[in-house]
């Protein structure tokens, strides 16, 4: 091969690519174009809302617990708007997140389960953040947990995280339900009881498993959201419209700063900043490489200028190590604050009288105005745990649902109509009147008068029966008439694994 390549002449392959009179013609570009381009069109909505009903992908739970929380959800609107209310400023980052990752945009509304999109929830076995992390799995997961700062409480790392869980598990387990339950209940757990009914030979999907009252409840919870978002008219839901762009966006300041300066810098109230900012819970926000100011997108460029002709120290607070035995009365009265701010600011017990030789902050220059008072008070605010708003103490009402009617033919079934019409079958049935699912050719019913489809998923259901089940107790559990569900499956008796299709 070597001799003959030295004694070939080199072939010429340059067709025109050096001919300086060659042009192209259009359709050339035009193809180039196509081919090669990296510009990539996607679709423009004006509201975020739009754009999330798009990215629904979870496949339809069709199960009683699903129809319980849309109706605990819908008849409460003012809970439901409250929660998107307090989750406006963060919402466009996360859908941005779960879609840079290629996920479910279910996964989105998560924080609305989790925390009612509150990073500063805490729930009583002290999971906390929007995304409501445990300090051991936040830990696994890289947020940062010091006397400065608490990175569960952080929106963009917490989200972070969040979406490294989820995308594990759903590597692990093959489905967005079993990945939902694990972060609930947890991998190891989901995992377990997988295996459990494989060796019983059950099914192995999310409804199928044996899992604690709190997990059983937490996927329903979030699809019914995601059913009354994809088309809150079904529901009688009206849902404030969100803004499809960035309310917030980040930046690493490199340096260490009082929250009150970097307040001032951003023209920005310290309340706002704490509200993008909650992780932060001392009055210095401690600079690290991995660590983000978050600020309005619309005073970054102030926050940026401002910065660079600043002139004044970045740091009014400074760490004091204590001698054992002395006073906190004496010290506060040295640094021109009242004791009582002292203790708020570096966390010492109220009836604690004495140091005990620890570090604590101070101010460096003594008396605190009116404005740094106001920081210390809302960083204690920052600082407070909340519990998770769960709705409870909303007084739930009857949604009221635009209604048409639909006369019943040949072929139609109770789900069939609600799935049809954007509902559910207790909701038909409570448009109704009835009591059942049974429906009669003829028989005019009273349904939503916008139409429009709840969740992705074929008509049929595959079901695969378990041990102990009839004809009787599936139809009963799908609300659906045992004569139907025979006509619809050619079986004429069932045992466990017997597979069924339910419409």
């Amino acid at each position: 091969m070597g001799s003959y390549a030295d004694t070939t002449a080199p072939a010429k392959l340059d067709y025109q690519l050096h001919n300086p009179s060659f042009t192209p013609q259009d359709d050339t570009y035009r193809t180039i174009d196509a081919l090669f381009s990296e510009v990539v069109s996607t679709p423009e909505y004006a509201d975020l809302w739009a754009r999330v009903r798009t990215g629904f992908t979870i496949p339809e739970l069709d199960h009683q617990l699903v129809s319980k929380w849309e109706n605990y959800y819908a008849s409460r609107p003012e809970y439901l708007n409250r929660i998107i209310k307090r989750g406006t400023p963060y919402l466009y980052y996360v859908v941005n997140e779960v879609e840079k990752r290629g996920m479910p945009m279910e996964i989105a509304l998560l924080p609305m389960i989790e925390s009612a999109f509150n990073p500063r929830a805490e729930s009583s076995v002290k999971a906390a953040g929007m995304w409501q992390f445990m300090p051991a799995t936040g830990k696994d997961y890289g947020l940062e947990r010091t006397w400065w700062y608490d990175g569960r409480r952080d929106v963009v790392a917490a989200t972070s995280a969040a979406l490294d869980y989820l995308s594990g598990s759903y590597n692990q387990f093959g489905d967005w339900q079993l990945a939902l339950a694990s972060y609930n209940w947890g991998p190891t757990a989901v995992a377990r009881a997988v295996a459990k009914n494989e060796a019983a030979s059950l099914g192995t999907q999310f409804i199928d498993l044996r899992t604690p009252d709190e997990t059983r409840n937490y996927v329903p919870k979030l699809l019914a959201v995601r059913n009354i978002i994809a088309n809150p008219d079904a529901y009688g839901v009206t849902l404030e419209s969100l803004p499809n762009k960035p309310y917030f966006a980040t930046l690493t300041v490199g340096k260490h700063m009082d929250v009150k300066v970097a307040a001032e810098l951003a023209e920005t109230p310290v309340e706002e900043l704490l509200k993008l900012n909650p992780g932060f819970i001392r009055p210095v926000i401690a600079y690290k490489d991995d660590r983000s100011l978050v600020l309005p997108i619309a005073k970054v460029a102030a926050f940026q200028k401002n910065l660079a002709s600043y002139d004044k120290p970045l740091l009014n607070w400074q760490p004091y190590v204590t001698k054992q035995g002395e006073s906190f009365e004496q010290l506060a009265s040295a640094f021109g604050v009242a004791a009582s701010e002292l203790k708020e600011i570096n966390d010492i017990g109220g009836r604690e009288r004495t140091a005990r030789g620890q570090t604590i902050l101070v101010p460096k220059i003594t008396g605190l105005d009116v404005s740094d008072r106001q920081t210390l008070m809302a960083l204690a605010a920052n600082r407070a745990a909340e519990p998770v708003d769960t709705g409870a103490n909303d007084k739930p009402h009857t949604p009221v649902l635009a209604s048409a009617e639909h006369k019943v033919i040949k072929g139609d079934t109770a789900y069939n109509i609600a799935k049809r019409y954007g509902m559910n079958v207790d909701q038909l049935q409570s448009m109704n009147k009835t009591a059942n699912a049974q429906i009669k050719i003829g028989q005019v019913l009273r349904v939503s008068a916008r139409p429009g489809k709840i969740a992705t998923g074929n008509d049929g259901r595959e079901y695969i029966a378990k041990r102990g089940d009839t004809f009787t107790s599936i139809s009963k559990r799908y609300k659906v008439a045992t004569a139907d569900l025979k006509k619809w499956n050619s079986s004429k008796s069932i045992q466990a694994g017997t597979k069924l299709v339910i419409y």
